[in-house]
């Protein structure tokens, strides 16, 4: 008999688990439909930093509405466990769609375009994703991208940003104690991901080596740039290499610091290489 959680949900089988909490598909018997329920493992349930922090991050995914970001449907707190149902994403990781090959630049454009979009939306609301990278970004099989978890996000306003985030994805900035955040931490890390989109993480690896955490930090915070996608011989248009770099800028006051830059700079972009530029 499958386990039934808070009156109505009813455990279908186990999507992921992490170090304070486990993803499941789950039947919602009331309303029958599929969700998707994040919980605490019973071992942390007693952690009062552990809810406070899945608390944020329902309440940052109810602030936002649009259709490249999960949707959160409620939140249940009970003596059991804490849990936040969301809407179920049936699909993949996006890093498995490049682990292996390059992803054309023509292809990576849509999901691109998709992600930015989300981003427009999350920082619209005043907030930073802060965990921007290719395991956090869902696609279904129509080529829908979704973004997910916002366990790390916080708003823009806010001064106090501690160190947090998937390492290879993280600017300088984030890197350095008592650092002012800004919303150009999630293009650097959207800046990242492109350029192991196209150049594939095998491509990637083979670049840059597998680095030890303290000699990538090292190197992060080194004046040294990202080679330039035209200078790896990357098969991808000029305007493109372009925009991926000034993603990639280690100096935040030269990087892109709005989506709106992004997005002016990538419409001129797809107009040159004839390709729409209606929102995706």
């Amino acid at each position: 008999m499958a386990e039934i959680v808070h009156g109505r949900y009813q455990l279908l089988r186990k999507l992921g688990s992490g170090g304070t909490g486990e993803v499941y598909k789950a039947l919602d018997l009331r309303l029958k439909r599929n969700v998707a329920i994040k919980r605490v493992l019973p071992e942390k349930r007693g952690k009062k930093r552990v809810l406070e922090r899945l608390q944020k991050e329902a309440e940052y995914l109810a602030m936002v509405e649009h259709t490249n970001v999960v949707l959160v449907h409620d939140i249940v707190d009970s003596r059991d466990t804490f849990s936040i149902i969301m809407e179920l994403v049936n699909g993949v990781p996006f890093i498995r769609t490049f682990r292996k090959r390059p992803m054309p630049e023509l292809q990576y454009l849509g999901y691109f375009r998709q992600i930015l979009a989300a981003l427009r939306a999350v920082h619209g609301v005043g907030l930073i994703h802060r965990d921007v990278n290719p395991r956090n970004i869902l696609v279904t099989r129509e080529g829908v991208a979704k973004l997910t978890d916002f366990g790390l996000s916080g708003l823009a306003k806010d001064t106090d940003h501690r160190m947090g985030g998937t390492l290879a994805y993280m600017p300088p900035e984030a890197m350095r104690k008592n650092s002012r955040l800004g919303f150009g931490l999630d293009l650097y890390s959207l800046g990242f991901l492109s350029y192991q989109a196209v150049l594939s993480l095998q491509g990637f690896k083979k670049l840059y080596g597998a680095k030890r955490p303290r000699d990538w930090i090292r190197w992060v915070l080194s004046s040294e740039p990202f080679k330039t996608l035209k200078e790896l011989r990357v098969p991808v248009s000029d305007g493109f290499s372009t925009l991926i770099s000034r993603m990639l800028e280690k100096d935040p006051k030269v990087r892109y610091q709005k989506v709106a830059q992004v997005q002016k700079d990538l419409d001129i972009h797809l107009k040159q290489i004839g390709y729409p530029t209606l929102g995706p």
